[in-house]
């Protein structure tokens, strides 16, 4: 190094190594605020309320509950819940055919109630009423979690808030009632 005598590069490597060393001390301080961050959402998130139903998801080609000329299917439906966020899964169970073209759906903002089930359904708004006496299928989804709704449907059969048009491969006009139901 010509012209610098010893003297003034050791005061510019003890310089450069102050420098070295305060960055070290904000990026040490800035990894401890991350993991401090990510340790305290864990724990939000791992302590939410989780919740497992269990049910089923019908669809009919009538427009209502009951007939159906060349399509009626029946999916088992699982919904999975922690913290408010989660999965229902849909796994063809009965019907000649699968006419949905996605199985899992992701669940955001959701409530349980006594009255009913609120959440969002792929970002769609979904609400399912409790019904204590279901009289559209002869008591056998008392005490469920119920969302229907079909284009030939009458006001009775419609409960809650859902909508085919929510479930690729299901046309608009179909009938289609989801269910669920905390196991016992």
């Amino acid at each position: 190094m010509r012209g610098c005598s010893p003297r003034r590069i050791d005061i510019r490597f003890a310089t450069d190594l102050k420098e070295v060393s305060d960055v070290r001390k904000i990026l040490f301080g800035l990894l401890i605020a991350i993991v401090g961050v990510s340790i305290a959402s864990a724990i939000l998130i791992s302590t939410g309320e989780s919740h497992h139903l269990e049910g089923s998801m019908f669809i009919s080609d009538a427009g209502r509950s009951h007939g159906g000329f060349e399509y009626n299917a029946e999916y088992i439906a699982i919904l999975d819940v922690k913290g408010g966020v989660g999965v229902l899964q849909l796994t063809l169970q009965v019907g000649f055919s699968d006419a949905l073209e996605k199985h899992e759906y992701s669940i955001s903002n959701f409530e349980l109630t006594s009255q009913g089930l609120k959440m969002n359904l792929n970002g769609n708004q979904t609400i399912l009423i409790w019904v204590g006496s279901d009289l559209i299928w002869d008591h056998q989804y008392d005490g469920y979690y119920i969302a229907s709704w079909g284009g030939d449907a009458p006001p009775e059969e419609i409960r809650g808030m859902i909508s085919p048009r929510m479930f690729p491969g299901i046309p608009p006009r179909y009938y289609i009632e989801l269910r669920l139901k905390s196991p016992s």
